[in-house]
Order: C-alpha cells, then sequence, then structure tokens
C-alpha cells in the first residue's frame, strides 16, 4: 500500500497539471462571478427577466441546484481533458526520455507502475475534479452573495442548505461513477500509451475514428460513432445536457433573474430532471460494468507491454 502511495505522489508531482488546472478554473470562475452579470445557461441574450424570488420555493431550489450543478460540470468537464492527456502520455513519456530504464532498475514492478498510473488517471484525478468543484460552488455562492448583499438583495439565497448538500452529493456521485464510466477510456489510452514508438495521440485517435468512418461509408450505419459518443460524453446526459432543459440564469447587481423566454417550457421540464436518480441508476446497467471488465484486460496488456517494449 505504502508503495503504491508513493507511486501516485510522484505521478501528481510530475504531472503538475493534476493541481494547477483546478486552480486556474477557480481563478476564472472568481473573475467571472466579480465582473458583469453572472449568466449561466445556452448562449444569447436576455429580452425579459422574472425575479427568481417570485418563482415558488421548489422551483427556486431546483434551479439554484442546477447552477451549481453546471459549475461542477465545468470542473469536471475541464479535469477530463487533463486525465485524457494524462494517461496517453502516462507510458509513452518514460520510454521517449529513457527513464524507463531507470525505474526498471527498481525493485517495482511493472504491474505496480501501471496500475499506479491507472488510479492517478481514473480515481485521483476525478476525486481532485469533485475538491475543485466543490471549492468552485462554495466560490460562486461566495461572490454571488457578495454581490448580492452590496445591492441590497437577497444574499442569503445562494447559501440555502438543501441547494448546497445536494449539489455536493451530485459531485460525489459524478466522481465515484466516473472513475468506473471512463475506466475502460483510461485503460485504452494507457494501451495506447505502451505501444505507440510515437505520436500515441494518433494511435488512440486514429483506430475507432477509421472504424467509425469505414462503418458509414461502407455499411450507412453509425453503432461504432454512437457507442464512441455515449462512452464519452453518456455521463454528461444523464444530468439532462438537453436544449429542451436548458435555462437561463442571470445575476445581476441586486436581481436573480430567470429569462422569460425559456422559462415558460423549460422550468416546466425541470421538474422531470433527478440528477442522482439517473447517476444512481446507472450502476444497475450493463455497460458500466461491461466496461470495467474490458479496462481489466486493457490493463492487462498495457502491463505486458510495458514489460518488453523499452523506447
Amino acid at each position: 500500500m505504502k508503495r503504491y502511495l508513493w507511486l501516485i505522489r510522484r505521478e501528481i508531482w510530475e504531472n503538475r497539471a493534476i493541481w494547477i488546472t483546478p486552480l486556474v478554473v477557480l481563478g476564472a470562475l472568481l473573475l467571472l462571478v466579480l465582473a458583469g452579470p453572472v449568466r449561466f445557461g445556452p448562449i444569447g441574450g436576455m429580452d425579459t427577466a422574472t425575479p427568481l424570488g417570485a418563482l415558488a420555493e421548489d422551483r427556486q431550489l431546483l434551479l439554484l441546484l442546477l447552477v451549481y450543478a453546471g459549475i461542477a460540470l465545468v470542473m469536471f468537464m475541464v479535469m477530463g481533458v487533463v486525465a485524457f492527456f494524462y494517461a496517453l502520455d502516462s507510458l509513452y513519456a518514460d520510454r521517449r526520455d529513457r527513464s524507463v530504464l531507470f525505474w526498471k532498475s527498481l525493485p517495482l514492478s511493472d504491474a505496480d507502475t501501471v496500475l499506479s498510473k491507472f488510479l492517478v488517471g481514473a480515481c485521483v484525478i476525478p476525486l481532485v475534479a469533485c475538491a475543485g468543484a466543490l471549492l468552485a460552488q462554495l466560490l460562486v455562492a461566495t461572490g454571488g452573495s457578495v454581490r448580492l448583499a452590496l445591492a441590497g438583495g437577497p444574499a442569503a439565497l445562494l447559501w440555502q442548505p438543501a441547494v448546497l448538500g445536494g449539489a455536493f452529493g451530485i459531485g460525489l456521485l459524478w466522481s465515484l461513477t466516473a472513475m468506473l464510466w471512463y475506466a475502460p477510456v483510461i485503460a485504452y489510452l494507457m494501451l495506447a500509451s505502451a505501444w505507440a514508438p510515437r505520436g500515441p495521440f494518433l494511435w488512440a485517435v486514429l483506430p475507432p475514428v477509421g472504424a467509425a468512418v469505414l462503418e458509414r461509408m461502407l455499411l450507412r450505419s453509425a453503432h461504432v460513432g454512437d457507442f464512441i459518443s455515449e462512452r464519452l460524453f453518456g455521463l454528461y446526459q444523464l444530468l439532462g445536457n438537453d436544449d429542451d432543459r436548458q435555462v437561463r440564469i442571470t445575476v445581476n447587481g441586486d436581481q436573480v433573474a430567470v429569462d422569460d423566454a425559456t422559462a415558460r417550457e423549460g422550468i416546466a421540464r425541470l421538474s422531470e430532471l433527478d440528477p442522482l436518480g439517473a447517476l444512481q441508476s446507472l450502476y444497475v446497467s450493463a455497460d458500466l460494468w461491461l466496461g470495467v471488465v474490458v479496462a481489466g484486460l486493457l490493463l492487462g496488456a498495457a502491463i505486458w507491454l510495458r514489460r518488453y517494449r523499452e523506447n
């Protein structure tokens, strides 16, 4: 256990993007909150608006919960990019600079090295994203409430325990679910990293893209493309990322407002959203657990390649 903790600490120290990126996102959110109107939802102007306080209490809670969930989603998407490139470079970098020979001289097995890198990509980065999302939600709540207080508005509106508790719960469950859902993706990228003589990005991307293009050309179908899209973005769609369910929310001065243009139909559909239930339902799906099995097979192949491939 101590060996893995040491290896994981080494990976985090050598790959500083894992902890620097959340700080950059937090800084960007702070500037966003403190400067000008804060707008959540699809890009576009707001013609008319209804103050959030004019809505029923349950609708207020649901809208604010979705705002906090959207903030967390930004952090998870950014850290997902970090995890992608970390896994892609994890087993290629030490072959490129020949440091693989040094690590093989230590009393560490190839399985230890590969599994520690997998744990960082599949577990540590989602947990860092969860912590960053929590801080981002608190940061937005603090900045937004300060602006509302200075303008004489309802500063406590953004600190309702039911909203913050629900948002934190969604963030934690999201990170745990992401560990399992994206395990085969991380393992596949590590396999490409262990195999590629150079250019691991091309070795990882071209085979699935080529298969999708060939299927489209020869069979006039898109099963491969749909499978790839679902594995990469299906988890985000569980949170109701649907144009029909988007509502613009703006914080400006003493107003926390909902855009009338989308509120009429959008708010009616918001009651259908159940982010926690959607994530929990994934745990009984075959796709999740088959992916975990595939991840194990891909990791086994990556360990074998690591053992016999040094350049």
